[in-house]
């Protein structure tokens, strides 16, 4: 792809702006992210796109990088790109110079639920121990938000969409309760979900729930059929490794702590026991790993 630059772009006069003193143009940055997961401490961007205005046909450009931490599976149903189609690309730190150009350079920037992919660009730059990217001057323009606003999601308005009518006993425990139930029947025929089972719609809805031990989410399986914490800052850490560590104080403080029976008990079997034993435990305590490779 040929290079763009930010002077390529415009955006049409604003309207009520005297004719003699045009507005200058508006240089527009449409963007998004596709990241390793959803948590921006450890999480890290594998895709970039950058589309420089808002019209039909406006340059784009995509970057991928090689992160350094593995892709959820959750993510890797979302966005269907692995760890083997990484192999041979850049990591950020490639990219950061190049992409720091162009969002300051931007007068608005157009991202869908943009705060997520701010916040993963951002992280990246604090990893690399730069100054991060500064937006100050730019217009922050998200569809997600503009869409919120101008439609609002409350139950009232779910009911008036897929259910029809106005829905006048809002606010009542039952009410409410009845109201959602017609409101998820009309979702399912809306969505084509009439067939779908209760687990397909957990699974659209939560598609890394399968990967969950206990019901929460503070451990899981990987596709590998090892464990990991899923929560705080050893996110994504196996049990085993914490657990042979420097850092099997954490396993430890868990065990303590008030958190769920199947959490503590876990991190003690993973202090007592070997790595074989440990995953002997967690199959008879928990059943075999699922298969997590369409997941």
């Amino acid at each position: 792809m040929s290079e763009v630059t930010m002077s390529e772009v415009t955006m049409s006069e604003v309207t009520d702006t005297p004719a003699a003193q045009p507005a200058p143009p508006q240089r527009v940055l449409v963007f998004d992210t596709e990241t390793t997961g959803t948590d921006p401490r450890q999480d890290q961007v594998i895709e970039l796109c950058v589309q420089l205005g808002v019209h039909d046909g406006a340059e784009s450009r995509v970057w991928r990088c090689l992160p350094r931490t593995p892709i959820e599976p959750g993510a890797q149903a979302v966005h269907g790109i692995s760890m083997a189609d990484l192999a041979n690309e850049p990591p950020f730190a490639a990219i950061a110079d190049e992409v720091r150009s162009l969002f300051a350079a931007a007068d608005v920037l157009v991202g869908y639920n943009m705060r997520f992919d701010v916040e993963m660009l951002q992280a990246e730059y604090q990893r690399l121990g730069q100054a991060p990217l500064d937006l100050g001057h730019a217009l922050f323009v998200d569809p997600f938000r503009l869409w919120q606003r101008s439609e609002p999601r409350r139950l009232t308005d779910g009911y008036r969409r897929f259910v029809g009518g106005e829905f006048d006993a809002a606010h009542s425990a039952a009410a409410d309760v009845a109201a959602t139930a017609k409101v998820l029947l009309g979702m399912r025929e809306s969505f084509g979900l009439a067939d779908a089972s209760w687990t397909a719609i957990a699974d659209l809805i939560d598609p890394e729930r399968v990967a969950r031990i206990g019901g929460t989410q503070h451990i899981r399986w990987t596709a590998d059929g090892d464990v990991i914490i899923d929560f705080g800052k050893h996110r994504g850490h196996r049990l085993v490794d914490l657990a042979a560590g420097s850092d099997a104080g954490y396993l430890r403080w868990i065990r303590d702590k008030d958190f769920p029976a199947h959490v503590r008990d876990a991190c003690d079997a993973a202090l007592r026991l070997s790595p074989a034993e440990l995953r002997a435990w967690f199959h008879e305590r928990f059943g075999p790993a699922p298969d997590l490779r369409d997941v």
